[in-house]
Parts: C-alpha cells; structure tokens; sequence
C-alpha cells in the first residue's frame, strides 16, 4: 500500500528528528572524528541501509544537523531584531538566547566554532549575526539608549566575547555560561561591573582582608 504525501511527509520528518538526536549524542560521546553514519543508524536504531534513505553521505547528515540548530537561531534573532522594542531590551534578549542555545546544543555549538566547521559557513554566519548586531546598536544610538559612536566597533566587541564563550564551553559549567552571559549584558548596557564607586569622604577605608 502506497502511503499518501502528507503522511509520507510526517513519517519523513520523524525519522530525521530520530537521526538528528542520534547524531547529536554521537557527536557527544565520540567527537567529530567519531562520527560515522554505521553509529548514527545504530543509536537511531535503523540499519546504515535506511540511513542513506535520508542523507547521501556524512557531509549531507551533519549539514542537516546544523540547520536544525543554527538557523532557526538566526530566524529568531532576525525576529527579535525588528521587535517593537528597545535596543538594549533587544540585545539583553539575544545574548539569553545565547546562552540557552549554548547549554542545550553544547556539544553541536563546540563542534561548527571548531576546526572542523566549514570555513565559508562560519564566515557567512558572522556576517549575517555582525549585520544584524549593527542595526540593533544603530537604532540604540537613534533611540538615545548608546552613546554616538561607529556601531561595528561594538558589534565586533559583542561578537568576540561570545566566540570566547563558544570556545570555553568544552569546560565550562551551565552556572559559568549563566555568569558570562550576565556579565556580557551589563557590559553591553553600560554598566560593565569593573570600575569601583568612589567612596565618599567621611566613609572609612576598610582594610583589605588577609585571607587570600
């Protein structure tokens, strides 16, 4: 019996999310390296037959994988961007998205920032999240909520910190990424937590602790 479209369709989607989930805790346990297309048919519970049903090669698996994960990232990001909102409200809700994609595709995330990510995709990626970095700041200085100053500097400032957050998730713990992301969003609305208020004159000074 030949199944219809729609449910061709549906049997189609589930499966891949079978696969995607597969590749994900193959990727986890074994590496990049690791990865084959016999150990995510097995961890999918298909046979590396029915695997090829769906994706041509390696290559074809993990170009999907990436698309399950990144690009939804940006559509939301490119939602968030023309919200009718502030542009500090806007990149405070970016940088938690951030942080969420980070402790929930950890393993995924380590593997498209490392050596192994193809080269072209990556730049491609930080252009398209600079570009819309820039617009957010540009309308904040419009709005009055940044100071007047060149937008890509920030942009390029906002993108380096989270390719070092990317590169410290191989070590770091969800309450560091918490941290971090924190830290981040007060540096990115003006109140980076670096300069000491200066006490005021009848205040006593308080002697430094001996305790390292």
């Amino acid at each position: 019996m030949r199944l219809s479209k729609a449910r061709k369709e549906a049997v189609t989607a589930v499966m891949k999310n079978t696969i995607f989930e597969a590749a994900g805790s193959v990727l986890e346990k074994h590496g990049v390296g690791g990865v084959t297309m016999d150990r995510v048919a097995t961890t999918a519970g298909l046979t590396a037959g029915s695997l090829y049903n769906y994706f041509r090669n390696k290559d074809d698996l993990m170009q999907f994988v990436y698309s399950r994960v990144v690009e939804p990232f940006f559509q939301y990001v490119e939602r968030t961007s023309k919200l009718q909102r502030s542009a500090p409200e806007k990149l405070k809700e970016i940088l938690h998205s951030v942080r969420d994609g980070c402790i929930e595709h950890r393993v995924l995330i380590r593997f498209w920032v490392g050596e192994n990510h193809n080269d072209q995709r990556r730049k491609d990626d930080r252009m398209r999240f600079f570009k819309i970095l820039v617009a957010i700041i540009e309308r904040g200085i419009c709005e009055g909520s940044f100071r007047p100053h060149n937008p890509a500097n920030s942009a390029r400032v906002l993108q380096g910190c989270l390719q070092e957050l990317f590169e410290l998730l191989e070590a770091a713990s969800n309450e560091e990424v918490n941290e971090y992301i924190d830290f981040l969003i007060d540096a990115s609305l003006g109140e980076f937590p670096l300069h000491a208020k200066k006490a005021s004159k009848s205040a006593k000074a308080v002697p430094p602790s001996s305790n390292p």
